[in-house]
């Protein structure tokens, strides 16, 4: 059982890319920030951004096995029907 709905995952990743244009940066150009103004750590960084790109991963496989289970379910049913 899934502890949060598959929007309420895809909120919390678009809420850590708005955070800072740094977390939004891989998703948006494919790049890493390379140097932080503002200082950090950036093997911190770099774990954020990957936890961030494993969800974002995970939430699209999700997708495409629900759309993979739904054309399954349609094609018994069509076969079925015959």
């Amino acid at each position: 059982m899934a502890i949060a709905s598959r929007d309420e995952k895809q909120a919390v990743i678009e809420a850590l890319k708005n955070t800072n244009s740094k977390y939004a940066k891989p998703f948006e150009k494919g790049k890493m920030a390379r140097v932080s103004i503002m200082g950090g750590n950036w093997e911190e960084y770099a774990t954020i951004v990957m936890g961030m790109v494993s969800a974002d991963t995970m939430l699209d496989i999700d997708k495409q096995l629900e759309t993979l289970n739904r054309n399954i379910e349609r094609l018994i049913a069509a076969l079925g029907s015959k």
